[in-house]
């Protein structure tokens, strides 16, 4: 009996104990320039201007900051400016969005960032110098609401931002076509 009720429970209770680890979601449905994120923090993603997906504001727990495109309309090198620290967040290889490398602030090697598996978005994997973190949709093919598993008690800023802004490049840019 009591085996039969936790198994009922189990799908109920499992999606709460991933978002209370982190989460990114889109702050009205269906619009991708505004997000909620909670990644070691409440905080907010947002586009700078209206239309406009190269330039964002972030604040996570108080921290606030900026992302943008390192060279007009590409998409495949980012600088992420947080808590007085500057990073770059850039593809591996070019024009290729499933593998991305974290880089600069006080980060002693680089962060790997790239898709669990090859040619889905859903599903990713950061190699971060204090942990690992796990980032995945909550629906499949559905990139208005993605959960974060890991601990971000001792990460920097600039890896909090870079692990809110891969869900928000999927949904707002890379499945919007705008990235080539």
């Amino acid at each position: 009996m009591k085996k039969s009720l936790l198994l009922l429970l189990l799908p109920l209770i499992f999606p709460l104990l991933l978002s209370a680890q982190g989460s990114v979601h889109t702050t009205y449905s269906e619009s991708y320039d505004r997000w909620d994120v909670k990644v070691g923090g409440s905080g907010t993603l947002q586009t700078t201007y209206n239309n406009s997906f190269d330039n964002w504001g972030i604040s996570i727990a108080g921290v606030s900051g900026t992302i943008h495109t390192t060279y007009s309309a590409s998409y495949d090198n980012w600088e992420i400016s947080i808590g007085g620290k500057t990073y770059k967040l850039r593809t591996t290889y070019s024009n290729s969005y499933d593998n991305w490398e974290l880089s600069g602030g006080d980060l002693k090697s680089s962060v790997k960032i790239n898709t669990t598996y090859s040619n889905s978005y859903d599903n990713w994997n950061v190699d971060g110098p204090n942990g690992d973190f796990r980032i995945t949709t909550t629906y499949n093919e559905s990139y208005d609401n993605w959960n974060i598993s890991g601990d971000f008690n001792n990460e920097e800023a600039g890896v909090k931002a870079a692990v809110a802004f891969i869900p928000v490049f999927v949904a707002a840019i890379y499945n919007k076509g705008l990235a080539k």
